[in-house]
C-alpha cells in the first residue's frame, strides 16, 4: 500500500521515542488522502490502479523499483490467459477477466473522470462530483478546498492495547472552519471527511489528537495534504494517439469489403485505383479489399445491415473506439496521466490534480495559440475545431473563466503553409487571465510540442509511400500536404526556435510558469528493428494493411538523420551553451526548459517494424493483418476478434496494421466502403507513435525529472507569497 512504507519509518520513531503517555510526533499516527488522483471521479478507478502498484512493487519497505510505472501497465494490461504467445492462444486458454484485461485498464475508468467528454467543446469539469468512502462532494477543479483523508494507529500502538475506544479529535487550521471528536474502536480507521486545503499553509490541514484507553495520547500538529497542479501541453506523442481508452472490438467471422460497387454516390475518390489494389505481401486465396469489422449491434442481433444504410453507420459510429477526449485522440494512456498517477501513489500525503490538453495535430501556432481542426467528430454541431491549449488552460485557472481573462499579450511567429518553403510572420493577440484572477499556480508544465511544425506526418509519408498519388484526396481531407521530404522540413526547422521563443514568453505572461517547470519530451525515435537498423528491411511489414504502403530503406533513412538533427536543435533551443549549436537563436542562451532525453535508448531497437529477437518468427507473422482466407473461411493469422491490444510487444510504436486494428478511425462525410478507408484509418488511427508501454517508459523517465522539480519548490508560503 501506499502507506507501508511511511509505515517503516513510522515503527523506528516509536521505539526511538517509547510508549510515553505525553503527546507525541505523528510517528504513531499513520494516514494518507483517499481518491488522490483527482481527475477520477470514482475513489474504484484509482484503487485499481493502487493494487497493480501494490503489485508491482513487491516489498514495501524497500525503495521504489526502477520502471516502477513499466512494471504497474504490465499489472494493469497484461491479459487474463494462460499462454499470452500470441492472440490465437490467448483466446484458446481465457480466464474469466479475458475480455475485461483485453480492452485493458482505461476503458474501465474513461467514463468515470473530471473532463467532460460530451461537452462541445470537449473540457475539464469546473465543478466536478467525487465519490469517497463516506458519499460524495462537489469540488472545484483545479483547487479543492479541501481533501479526505483515512487515518489510523500504527500497529505497534495497537499491540497490547486494552480493550476499549479510541477518542478522535481534529482541529482545523483555518480560522473559523468546524473540527470534530469522535469516539470509535480503535483498530478502525479515522475519516476526516473535509479536511481543509488552502494555498496558504497556515490555512491548510488540522491538529490531529487521538487519546488511548490505557490513557496515551497522540499527536500529530500538521496533518496537511501536498496538492500538486500539472498541466500538459502538446501534441499527439503525448496526447495517447493510438491508444484509445477502449480499443475497437472486431467479428469473428465478417469482413469489412472496401470496394466501390460497395460504396454509394458519395464515393468519387478511389474509383480509379481499384483495377491495380493488390496488396504484394498477401498470399493470392486473400481478397486484399477484405478486411476485419467492426464487431457491431447487427450481428449482436443476428441481422444483417444494409452497405451504406443508416442503420449500418450508426452501429459502425456506435462500435467505434472511445476516447477520453476524440476530437483530439487523448487518451488515459498518454504519459502525463501515467506521471500523475505516479505521483499521487508515490506519497500518501500527497494529491494530485492534471489537466492535459495535449491533442494530436498540434503544433506551436495551430494547437498552442490558435484553434486546430478535430481529429473526429468534425461534423457534429460545434465539433470543427479543438480550442487552442493556452485558451483552455486560461479558462479553466481563471476564477471568473473567460470573462476573467482582462490582461493581453502579442506574440509574433513565423507561419507557413503546410509543404510551402515560403516563411511569413504574424502576430497573435492572446488574452491571458490576470495574476490575482487565477486560481492557483502551475507546480509543474508537462510537454511535447515541435514534431508538426517541422511536419512529422508527411515525414513519416515520404517514408513509406513512392507518391501520394494514390492516397492525394486524404489531403483535401485533411486540408494539408500529407507528404514532402526533409529538405522541406528543414525550412520549417529553421525558424522553430522564434516559435519556442514566444511559447516560453506566453507560460510567463499568462500563467507565471518559469522555465525551471517545464520538462519537455524529446521524440523517441521510432524508425528502428531489433538490431537498430532502419526499417525496410522487410517493406510491408506491418504496413499490409494498404497496397500503398511499403518502406523505402534510403527514404528511411534519410528522414532518421533528419530527425537526429531536429533533436540536436530542441536541444540547443532550450540551452544554447551545447556544443555545436548555432548562433542567432531566438531563444537566446535557451528557453530554459528541460529537455528530457533519457527515454531515448529504450526505443533504439524497439521501433515499429522491431520484432522480439528471441520470438522473431512468430512476432513478425503475427504483425501481418487478419484477413479471412478464401480456402479455409478463417481469419489468418489469428482472428482480429482476439486482438490483444495492450498486451505487451518488443516494438515500443504503433504501425500502420496495430492502428487499424486499435482505433479504426474512418473518414466522414465519404463512404465507409471506400478503398482509401483503409489508409486512411492505418494512419490517422494513430500509426507512428509509442504504444501505451511505450508511453508507461517514456513516464519512468519523465517522473525522475519531475521529482527533482517538485522537490525543489518553495514552502507553501513562500509560493503564496509569490503570487
Amino acid at each position: 500500500m501506499r502507506y507501508a512504507a511511511l509505515a517503516a519509518t513510522t515503527l523506528a520513531a516509536v521505539f526511538s521515542v517509547g510508549l510515553s503517555a505525553t503527546p507525541s510526533s505523528s510517528a504513531e499516527i499513520l494516514w494518507k488522502v483517499e481518491s488522490p488522483f483527482r481527475f477520477f471521479k470514482r475513489e474504484s478507478s484509482f484503487a485499481m490502479y493502487e493494487r497493480a502498484f501494490d503489485a508491482a512493487r513487491g516489498h514495501a519497505d524497500t525503495p521504489l523499483p526502477e520502471k516502477i510505472i513499466w512494471k504497474t501497465e504490465r499489472h494493469l494490461n497484461d491479459p487474463d490467459c494462460k499462454d499470452s504467445s500470441s492472440p490465437a492462444a490467448c483466446a484458446a486458454t481465457a480466464r474469466h477477466r479475458y475480455e475485461v484485461s483485453r480492452l485493458g485498464w482505461a476503458a474501465q475508468t474513461v467514463n468515470f473522470t473530471c473532463y467532460d467528454r460530451n461537452a462541445r467543446p470537449r473540457r475539464y469539469m469546473t465543478t466536478c462530483e467525487r465519490q469517497y468512502s463516506w458519499g460524495t462532494a462537489k469540488e472545484d477543479y483545479v483547487l479543492p478546498e479541501a481533501h479526505t483523508i483515512d487515518l489510523w494507529l500504527a500497529h505497534d500502538v495497537l499491540a497490547g492495547l486494552p480493550a476499549g475506544d479510541c477518542i478522535w479529535t481534529w482541529t482545523p487550521r483555518r480560522a473559523g472552519a468546524a473540527g470534530e471528536t469522535r469516539k470509535q474502536p480503535c483498530q478502525a480507521k479515522f475519516v476526516i471527511k473535509r479536511l481543509p486545503y488552502s494555498l496558504d499553509h497556515n490555512a491548510s490541514g488540522a491538529v490531529v489528537k487521538v487519546k488511548l484507553p490505557d490513557g496515551r495520547e497522540f499527536t500529530d500538529a500538521d496533518v496537511s495534504v501536498q496538492d500538486l497542479f500539472i498541466v500538459a501541453l502538446g501534441d499527439s506523442f503525448m496526447s495517447g494517439e493510438g491508444n484509445p481508452d477502449r480499443p475497437v472490438s472486431f467479428s469473428a467471422a465478417r469482413e469489412m469489403v472496401y470496394d466501390p460497387t460497395n460504396s454509394d454516390n458519395r464515393d468519387v475518390a478511389s474509383r480509379s485505383i481499384a483495377p491495380s489494389y493488390v496488396t504484394s505481401s498477401a498470399p493470392t486465396d486473400f481478397n486484399a479489399k477484405a478486411l476485419p469489422k467492426r464487431f457491431m449491434e447487427d450481428e449482436q442481433k443476428g441481422l444483417i445491415y444494409r452497405p451504406n444504410s443508416l442503420e449500418l453507420e450508426a452501429a459502425f459510429d456506435k462500435a467505434g473506439a472511445q476516447w477520453l477526449s476524440i476530437d483530439c485522440h487523448r487518451s488515459q494512456y498518454g504519459y502525463p496521466f501515467r506521471v500523475g498517477l505516479e505521483l499521487a501513489l508515490e506519497n500518501p500525503h500527497r494529491s494530485v490534480t492534471l489537466a492535459s490538453f495535449a491533442c494530436s495535430g498540434a503544433e506551436i501556432v495551430h494547437g498552442l495559440f490558435t484553434e486546430m481542426d478535430a481529429r473526429e467528430k468534425f461534423n457534429e454541431p460545434h465539433g470543427a475545431k479543438v480550442v487552442s491549449q493556452l485558451d483552455q488552460l486560461s479558462d479553466l485557472i481563471c476564477r471568473n473563466g473567460t470573462a476573467g481573462r482582462t490582461a493581453s499579450g502579442s506574440y509574433t511567429l513565423p507561419v507557413y503553409a503546410s509543404g510551402s518553403t515560403s516563411i511569413s510572420e504574424q502576430t497573435f493577440t492572446k488574452r491571458w487571465c490576470p495574476p490575482a484572477n487565477r486560481k492557483r499556480p502551475i507546480d509543474l508544465v508537462l510537454m511535447s510540442v515541435g514534431g508538426n511544425d517541422v511536419g512529422f506526418s508527411a515525414l513519416a509519408m515520404y517514408a513509406i509511400t513512392d507518391s501520394a498519388k494514390d492516397l492525394a484526396p486524404i489531403a483535401g481531407w485533411i486540408g494539408s500536404e500529407i507528404r514532402y521530404s526533409p529538405q522541406v522540413a528543414r525550412a520549417y526547422m529553421g525558424v522553430i526556435d522564434q516559435r519556442f521563443k514566444a511559447v516560453k514568453q506566453a507560460l510567463a505572461d499568462g500563467f507565471g510558469v518559469a522555465p525551471g517547470r517545464v520538462l519537455q519530451n524529446a521524440y523517441e525515435q521510432i524508425q528502428f528493428d531489433e538490431t537498430g537498423g532502419p526499417c525496410g528491411m522487410q517493406p510491408t511489414l506491418g504496413l499490409d494493411v494498404h497496397p500503398k504502403l511499403a518502406y523505402a530503406r534510403d527514404r528511411v533513412v534519410e528522414v532518421s538523420r533528419f530527425a537526429q538533427e531536429l533533436q540536436a536543435r530542441l536541444a540547443c533551443i532550450d540551452d544554447a551553451k551545447k556544443a555545436g549549436c548555432p548562433a542567432g537563436l531566438a531563444t537566446g542562451a535557451g528557453t530554459g526548459f528541460r529537455l528530457v532525453t533519457d527515454h531515448l535508448g529504450e526505443f533504439a531497437k524497439r521501433g515499429l517494424c522491431a520484432r522480439d529477437p528471441a520470438h522473431a518468427f512468430i512476432d513478425q507473422k503475427m504483425m501481418g493483418m487478419p484477413r479471412m482466407s478464401r480456402a479455409t473461411q478463417e481469419f489468418e493469422p489469428y482472428s482480429p476478434a482476439a486482438t490483444i491490444p495492450y498486451a505487451h510487444h518488443w516494438r515500443l510504436v504503433r504501425n500502420p496494421n496495430d492502428t487499424f486494428l486499435m482505433a479504426n478511425t474512418h473518414r466522414e462525410g465519404i463512404s465507409l466502403y471506400d478503398l482509401l478507408q483503409p489508409a486512411y484509418a492505418a494512419l490517422y488511427s494513430g500509426a507512428f507513435h509509442p504504444t501505451a508501454e511505450g508511453h508507461a517508459i517514456v513516464a519512468d523517465h519523465v517522473i525522475k525529472h519531475a521529482r527533482e522539480i517538485l522537490d525543489a519548490r518553495p514552502a507553501p508560503m513562500q509560493r503564496q507569497a509569490a503570487r
